[in-house]
Formats: C-alpha cells, structure tokens, sequence
C-alpha cells in the first residue's frame, strides 16, 4: 500500500446504513457512527411526444451533465446556434430567452430555472428548459430541466436531452424514463416497457418514437432484492459492452427483462430520507447474461475502505483519499449531506485492544 504524508482532513457523509468493515495489515480499522423514426413496415408504430418544463427537477440522471456557461446556451435555433447570456457580478445572469439576441431576463442568487422558445431550422416553434447552478467560483452552469412526454404502448416515457445539446436521439448519451421509475437508464435502442423489450427509433427533436417488438435473445437480471443497505435504491444502470444497451434495473418488482448479453455496471443511486450516495463502477465485474438466464447480484455492505497511510513512530497518518468498495466491487462516493466524520479505530489485530482513534479534521 502507497504511503504518504498528509492532514487528516476529509469531509465523508452518512452511508445510509451500510455495513462498514476496513482492514490493512497489521491493524484493524473501524468506523463507529430533425428525422422522424421510421416506419418501415406493419410491426413498427409511432407514438406522439410532448415537451414539459420541469421547475421542480426530481429525475435521477445517471452522471448528470452540467456545462459551464461562456457567452451562450448551446441550443441551436433559427436564429443561431444558442440563446446569449450575460454575466453580472458573482451571483445575477441574464439569459436571452426568445432567441433574438437580446438577454431579457434574470437568474439570481445559488441556482435558477428558465424556458427557453424559438424556432428550429424548419421554422416549427420549439420549447426547451435550463436549469443553473452557481458554483463555488461564482460562476453558473446549466443542464436540461424539460423532458419530451408521452406514452409507449402504454407505458409512460420521458426523453432527457442529458447531452445538452439540444437534440434527443443521442443512444447512449441522452436519457429515458420508463414507466414510474425515480431513475433514468442512458438513451438505449431497445427499452422495457410493461415486461416487454422494444427496439426504438429517436426523431433529434424528440418529437416522436418508432418503436416494434424485440425478437433477439433476452435474459433476466435482479439487482434490487440483495442489495445490502437500509436505504432505498432508486438507480442501478447498467450498459452493454456494444453501448447499445442501457437499463435502469432498479425495481421493486425483483428482476428485469433485457436483451441477453455482456453488460457491466454503470451508476446507481439510493437514498435513506435526506442522506443520499452515488455509485459507480469501481473493481465490479461485468455482468454475463446468457440467453434465458435469470442472474441475481449479491452487492451493497458490508462496505470496504481504502486509503493510505504512515505510520511513524506512534503515530498514524491517514491520508483523506479514501474510497469505499461494496460486496461485488462497486465504488460509493458523493454521500450527501456532507456530516460528521468516521471514527478511525487503530487495534491491535490479534488481541483487538484499542490504542488509538481519531477522525478527519474540518468535518
């Protein structure tokens, strides 16, 4: 393990109840506390999308894009290649909002919501949503704060325009929403809809989808029901190795319908009241899943820290570098609301007398 010298400084959040054990030699360590889609032939059909504008953003956005602000929203309309902003002072935008060039009106303060209406290039009147943020430096980014809505044989469906850019039709980079889930998957070319697969096809406005039934091999994959933790898990995307695929496999129900094959784990996202982490990757394998087959995924706590550290003496640096991995590998990070710091426990690993205990400072 690398050592290095360092404060003992690090903000670490809640943990939501996950089982926390750490180790390294010698010593244990503990914690206490533009195109329509096509229509080719009678086994494909189109449904109809709506734009709504989100003020009160609730989606779960696997890896939320958020573009820092220069001189324009790069949303391309027939008047130009965005809508121009204006910066004044640390904490006040004014955001063109009808596209003619000219800022009218205002964003105050931490964060901000506005509609954006113009033209597209073929003249049809179009609406889009922008959500800011001010960060620490006093200056604002933004990220898509509308969905285009409608129903897909039945089953509800939101399109995010995650890139930013104004279009829908980004596989694999731009976001859905099926059914009543808390948590977007990526854009994917076939969905789940009602337990069933379907291939689908993306107009760049988002206007419309074509969509007919998936006939490929599928298999069933339930990451839910042995997910270790008290809080409740509203995201777990995983993507194949194609990048065509993406899911949001989260789901009360147990398992979820996807097309058979090589997959690996995306983001996820659980929450228990207020206190909330992400998760990502980290050393978890990919997921195999052969035709027909049913696979559970044992994951979550207890949760395993990493970091460095130096000894020296009788004292015992630990370096804030620490990365938490759960039972199959994934990465948890981002716990929020940042709160007190981990106690760290220094025992001896045979006898478990304690000698000495600390925690990060600044927390």
């Amino acid at each position: 393990m690398t050592t290095r010298h360092g404060p003992l400084q690090h903000p670490l959040g809640p943990y939501l109840g996950l089982p926390l054990v750490l180790g390294v030699a010698g010593a244990t360590f503990a914690f206490a506390g533009d195109e329509s889609p096509a229509a080719d032939d009678a086994t494909h059909q189109v449904v109809a999308l709506s734009f709504r504008a989100l003020k009160n953003w609730d989606i779960i956005v696997p890896n939320e894009v958020w573009t820092p602000l220069v001189d324009t929203i790069a949303i391309p309309h027939a008047g130009g290649e965005g809508f121009a902003v204006e910066q004044i002072g640390p904490m006040k935008l004014r955001v063109d909002t009808d596209g003619d060039g000219v800022v009218d009106k205002d964003v105050r303060g931490a964060d901000g919501f506005l509609e954006l209406r113009s033209k597209d290039a073929d003249g049809k009147p179009f609406a889009y949503a922008v959500r800011f943020v001010n960060d620490a430096a006093g200056k604002y980014k933004y990220a898509v704060g509308g969905v285009m809505e409608g129903k897909l044989n039945g089953t509800p469906i939101e399109l995010i325009d995650r890139s930013g850019n104004g279009r829908y039709d980004d596989f694999g980079q731009d976001a859905i929403v099926v059914g009543n889930a808390a948590g977007a998957s990526l854009l994917s070319r076939v969905i789940n809809a009602g337990d069933s697969l379907f291939e689908i096809e993306v107009s760049s406005d988002g206007s419309q989808v074509s969509y007919r039934p998936y006939t490929g091999p599928s298999a069933r994959v339930d990451m839910s029901s042995r997910h270790d933790c008290r809080g409740k898990l509203l995201s777990a995307v995983i993507s194949s190795d194609d990048g065509d695929h993406h899911f949001n496999v989260a789901s009360e129900a147990g398992s979820t319908l996807v097309p058979a094959g090589k997959y690996r784990f995306a983001y996820g996202f659980a929450a228990k009241g207020d206190e909330t982490v992400q998760m990502r990757t980290g050393k978890m394998l990919p997921l195999q899943l052969a035709a027909g087959e049913q696979k559970v995924v044992e994951w979550g706590g207890p949760i395993v820290a990493e970091f460095d550290y130096e000894v020296a003496d009788e004292t015992i640096t630990v370096q804030p570098n620490v990365a938490f991995y759960g039972g199959a590998g994934e990465e948890y990070h981002t716990f929020q609301p940042d709160a007190k710091s981990p106690k760290i426990l220094v025992a001896d690993k045979n006898t478990k007398k304690i000698y000495l205990e600390g925690r990060f400072g600044g927390c």
